[in-house]
């Protein structure tokens, strides 16, 4: 059944050593024993290359079975398979050949060796390989479990009689990619649905050519597109550190949410979205978010570029980000924050003179005109994002919601309460409610934000956005030219008589 390699298998070996599943490696094992094996071709401990693996050496038997030291067997009584079907092992040895493997189970439902052989094609050349031999389908798959498995036999030339040949095997081991403890090909599609998942076990693509009946299969595989069926839309978060990563495919992750970032160990991903410890701090090259799709980081990180997909028309628009800004950094005329309380106190974080706006912090910008929809930003502090506001009433919103009774800016730059059909997206912001002793809301570049009772609401005239004068707002947004205004700035703030101000007639 000889074959010829049609691929590389799928997993590096250096990748191969931190697997979920580890059945057996010579990390943690005393030179010199048998390594757990049973007393079959000799099984010691030795080291290769500085790595500790295990030797078997093949001899006759001719006192008794005459197959018993042709292979080597590790009993499996302990090992959770924990619903991954994919074992790899590395293997060094003189000759090219077939290595089989079998698995045993004892018992009622069980299966034998016998039912369950695979064979990988051997032909590195007294070179290091990994073998890869896939039990999620072939004979017998079916009566697999994920616990009471009794031995794993390894024959490294079947059934030829090669005495004293000496074989070295390392890192046997389940691979794919894991996600709370199970493997991900055992979850519901789209089941997973927090916020973040951490990924262990290992994450690969590729092929690899595998037999059961003497046919030659190629085994085609690709763990990314098997954790993207399992995600749903709402995860913004993959934590990678855990798992074994190669062949990387990002992109491919983000397509259910493009907003996504992916954690990763390894350098190995250089797409967007995708963040690595540069040895001083985490870091992204470029981080591409979008005001359709969610958004969440459970950790702070810097991006060299942000691109930020989002409509800003002329006037006010609501905003939070999860960096930094200032009104140059947006294009806009003015930025303006603070908490709708009902209470204006200019020695708190209420009091925005400067026109900035920090991390997470809801804000309101003033466009002189409609915006590009691509919004870009250099050298930016990304910070974690806060699982819930603070008491204030002016709220920001990372991921798209109803925005039924919520009251916000709407496109034509007035304040208006959602309806059942509502909705709000990722990057803006909303007032929860309305201060109830509040009749008008003003908003001036160098005070922020504040409220005017109602026995201040004098005005010299009313004006639209358009600069008509109207003689009695209705609810929206206008300018008002307000003496009583003009006078209570005065006393408290020093601005000069005849100040117009943006105002919210409710």
């Amino acid at each position: 059944m000889r074959k010829l390699l049609l691929l590389s298998a799928a997993l590096m070996a250096t990748a191969s050593m931190s697997a979920q599943v580890l059945l057996w490696n010579g990390d943690d094992k005393e030179l010199g024993s048998d390594g757990g094996f049973w007393n079959r071709a000799q099984p010691t401990v030795v080291e290769d290359d500085g790595n500790k693996c295990l030797k078997i050496t093949l001899k006759e038997n001719s006192g008794g079975w005459a197959d018993e030291h042709r292979m080597a067997a590790l009993p499996l009584a302990e090992a959770d398979f924990k619903g991954l079907r994919r074992l790899t092992m590395r293997i060094k040895m003189a000759e090219s050949h077939n290595v089989m493997i079998k698995l045993t189970k004892e018992g009622d439902g069980g299966y034998t060796g016998d039912e369950t052989r695979r064979w990988f094609w051997y032909d590195a050349a007294n070179g290091w390989q990994t073998m890869t031999y896939e039990y999620s389908i072939g004979p017998n798959s079916d009566k697999l479990t994920d616990t009471g498995n009794t031995l794993l036999e390894i024959w490294p030339y079947e059934f030829d009689n090669k005495w004293g040949e000496e074989i070295f095997i390392d890192d046997i081991q389940l691979d794919g990619p894991m996600v709370g403890d199970v493997a991900v090909r055992t979850l519901d599609d789209a089941s997973l649905t927090d916020k973040q998942v951490i990924v262990a076990g290992s994450l690969s693509k590729g092929s690899y050519q595998n037999t059961w009946d003497g046919d030659w299969h190629v085994e085609a595989y690709d763990d990314y597109s098997l954790l993207l069926s399992k995600l749903s839309d709402n995860v913004c978060f993959l934590n990678l550190t855990g798992a074994v990563v190669a062949d990387g495919d990002s992109p491919q992750l983000r397509q259910k949410n493009p907003n996504l970032l992916i954690l990763s160990p390894v350098d190995f991903f250089d797409t967007d979205n995708v963040i690595r410890w540069d040895g001083e701090k985490n870091a992204t090259p470029t981080m591409v978010i979008n005001e359709a799709y969610p958004f969440y980081t459970p950790i702070d990180f810097q991006a060299t570029n942000v691109e930020l997909t989002r409509k800003c028309y002329a006037g006010y628009n609501t905003f939070v980000l999860p960096f930094w800004v200032s009104a140059t950094d947006l294009g806009a005329a003015a930025v303006y924050t603070h908490k709708f309380g009902t209470t204006f106190k200019q020695d708190t974080d209420e009091y925005n003179p400067n026109g900035v706006a920090g991390g997470n912090v809801p804000f309101i910008a003033d466009y002189a005109a409609e915006s590009d929809e691509v919004m870009n930003f250099s050298e930016k502090g990304i910070c974690t994002t806060p699982d819930n506001f603070d008491d204030s009433d002016f709220k920001g919103v990372y991921s798209p919601q109803s925005a039924e009774n919520l009251w916000g800016i709407n496109g034509d730059g007035k304040l208006q309460k959602g309806g059942s059909s509502a909705t709000i997206k990722a990057f803006h912001a909303y007032l929860a409610d309305i201060p109830a002793n509040a009749r008008a809301i003003t908003f001036e570049q160098t005070t922020g934000v504040k409220q005017v009772e109602r026995s201040e609401w004098k005005t010299k005239g009313f004006y639209n956005l358009n600069g008509q004068r109207v003689a009695q707002p209705t609810k929206g947004l206008y300018i008002v030219h307000s003496a009583a205004l003009d006078q209570r700035s005065l006393a408290k703030e020093g601005t000069q008589e005849g100040r117009s101000y943006l105002c919210i007639r409710l």
